[in-house]
C-alpha cells in the first residue's frame, strides 16, 4: 500500500510538473519577468545638477526635433566643483516603449557616436563654484538616418561603461495629420479625442503598424492609458469613444521665484545666508485635496533658470539651498515627493519628503540653481503604484495640461518604430 501510495505521488508530481511547464510557456511574454532593456532616465552623479535638455534656444521645449531639419537639440548640464575628467555622450534607438534597439549603429547614426561635450565653461562670480557643460546634438560630426525613439548617454572620460546620466528626446516626421482636443470627463478628469491621418502612408495594416503614445506635461510616469484599440475609418484613425482617453487633470503646478538674493518674491517666507550658502524658506504649503480649483498660468511642471542683469544666466546664476514646508496633520500611508522637471519627474529619496510629528509637517530642502521653477507633491498610490496627485494637489478637470502625442510606424520587415507624426495639444484648445 506505501508503495502504491508513493507512486501515485510520483505520476501526480509529474503531472502536475508538466502543467506548469505547460503553463509558462504559455504565459504571455513579459509576464515572468521584468524587461532589462527599458531604458530610463537616471543621473548617478550627485554633483551633476540642473541637466537640460531642449530644441534650439528654447529652454521650455520638449526634446524633440524634425528629421532632416538643420534644427538641433542643447544639452546642458552643471558639475559642482571641479571635474575630473571631460565628458562624451554617445546615443542609442530605443522602441515606441523606450526598449533598446539591438541594430548596430550605423543603421540609424552616419558618423561618429563618441563625441566630446565640447563646451566648458567656468562659472561666474558665484559662492558655489560649478562648470557648466553644453553641447548640441546631432554633432556636425553625425546624422540621424532614422525618426524615432532616442537615449543619449553622458559618460565620463572616453568610457561609456562610466555612465553618469542618460536622457530621452525624440526625431519626429511630418507624414501624418494629428487634430486633437480635450474635453471634460467629469469633475476631476479630462479626456482626449484625437483624429489621425494616415492618408499619406502605404500601410497593409494600419491598427498593426502604428502605435499611439500620449504624455501628459512631458512627464513620461504620466502617458496615458489607452482602454481600448483606435478605430479605422477611412485611412483615419479615431480615438473619439466615451472613457477611451482619459486621465486625471491635476491642478496647476505650485511654483517660487529665486531669481534674485536680495528681493522677497510673493512665495517666500525669508532668505537667509548661512555661510557659504544661501537659503530661501518657501511659505508652507498646504493639501490641497479638497480645495477648490484656482486658475494661474503656469509652466506645465517646468522650470527656467535666470538671475537679474545676467549676462549669461547659465553661468552666473548661484546655487542655493531651497526649503519646502507642507502642512498635514498626520502623516500620510505613502511617502511624499517634491514632484515636477526640478526633481526630473523622479520619486525617490533624493526628493522624498520627512515628516515632523511635531510640526505636522513634511519637510525637505534641495539644491537649485537660481531661476523660476513650477513644483508639485506627489505621492504613490498603493494599489497602482503610479505617481498620484489626489491627495496632495486635488485632480480637476479645469486644469491646463499639455499633452503631446506621438505616432510611431512599425512597418513588415523593419526593426524601428519610426516617429511619423507629433503634435502637442493644450487642455486649453490654444495651439502649440
Amino acid at each position: 500500500m506505501r508503495k502504491q501510495n508513493q507512486d501515485h505521488q510520483k505520476i501526480t508530481g509529474l503531472k502536475f510538473a508538466l502543467f506548469l511547464e505547460v503553463f509558462f510557456l504559455l504565459l504571455p511574454d513579459g509576464l515572468l519577468s521584468q524587461e532589462t532593456n527599458i531604458v530610463e532616465e537616471f543621473c548617478l552623479d550627485p554633483n551633476i545638477h540642473t541637466i537640460l535638455f531642449y530644441r534650439s534656444e528654447n529652454d521650455l521645449s520638449l526634446p524633440v526635433i524634425f528629421f532632416g531639419d538643420d534644427e538641433k537639440l542643447c544639452l546642458r548640464f552643471d558639475h559642482i566643483g571641479e571635474p575630473e575628467e571631460d565628458y562624451y555622450y554617445s546615443v542609442a534607438a530605443c522602441s515606441y516603449d523606450w526598449q533598446l534597439n539591438e541594430n548596430p549603429e550605423h543603421l540609424y547614426l552616419d558618423g561618429f557616436n563618441n563625441n566630446l561635450v565640447e563646451n566648458k565653461y567656468s562659472s561666474f562670480n558665484t559662492t558655489k563654484y560649478y562648470a557648466h557643460f553644453m553641447t548640441r546634438i546631432p554633432s556636425e560630426d553625425s546624422n540621424f538616418l532614422t525618426s524615432g525613439n532616442y537615449i543619449v548617454k553622458v559618460y565620463k572620460g572616453s568610457e561609456p561603461e562610466k555612465t553618469v546620466f542618460t536622457r530621452k528626446f525624440c526625431i519626429a516626421e511630418a507624414r501624418v495629420n494629428i487634430k486633437g482636443r480635450v474635453k471634460k470627463s467629469d469633475q476631476k478628469n479630462q479626456e482626449l479625442q484625437i483624429e489621425i491621418d494616415l492618408s499619406d502612408l502605404d500601410l497593409m495594416n494600419p491598427l498593426g503598424e502604428i502605435k499611439i503614445v500620449v504624455v501628459q506635461n512631458n512627464d513620461w510616469n504620466n502617458k496615458l492609458n489607452m482602454a481600448y484599440k483606435p478605430v479605422l475609418r477611412d485611412d483615419k484613425l479615431y480615438l473619439d469613444l466615451p472613457y477611451q482617453l482619459m486621465t486625471g487633470g491635476g491642478n496647476e503646478f505650485r511654483y517660487f521665484d529665486i531669481k534674485s538674493i536680495k528681493y522677497i518674491s510673493d512665495r517666500l517666507d525669508s532668505i537667509k545666508y548661512i555661510s557659504p550658502e544661501t537659503h530661501f524658506y518657501l511659505k508652507p504649503d498646504k493639501l490641497k485635496q479638497f480645495v477648490p480649483y484656482f486658475s494661474s498660468t503656469d509652466l506645465n511642471g517646468r522650470f527656467y533658470v535666470d538671475m537679474p542683469d545676467a549676462y549669461d544666466r547659465h553661468i552666473e546664476s548661484d546655487y542655493v539651498y531651497v526649503h519646502f514646508t507642507l502642512e498635514s496633520p498626520y502623516e500620510l500611508i505613502s511617502k511624499v515627493y517634491i514632484y515636477g522637471a526640478l526633481t526630473n519627474w523622479e520619486t525617490d529619496a533624493d526628493n522624498s519628503m520627512f515628516y515632523n510629528p511635531e510640526k505636522g509637517i513634511y519637510e525637505k530642502n534641495l539644491l537649485l540653481k537660481q531661476g523660476y521653477y513650477n513644483y508639485a507633491y506627489a505621492t504613490i498610490d498603493q494599489t497602482s503604484k503610479a505617481v498620484s496627485f489626489d491627495i496632495t494637489e486635488g485632480n480637476h478637470s479645469e486644469t491646463e495640461n499639455e499633452y503631446a502625442i506621438y505616432v510611431y510606424l512599425r512597418e513588415p520587415m523593419s526593426d524601428f518604430d519610426r516617429l511619423v507624426g507629433f503634435r502637442i495639444i493644450s487642455s486649453t484648445g490654444k495651439e502649440k
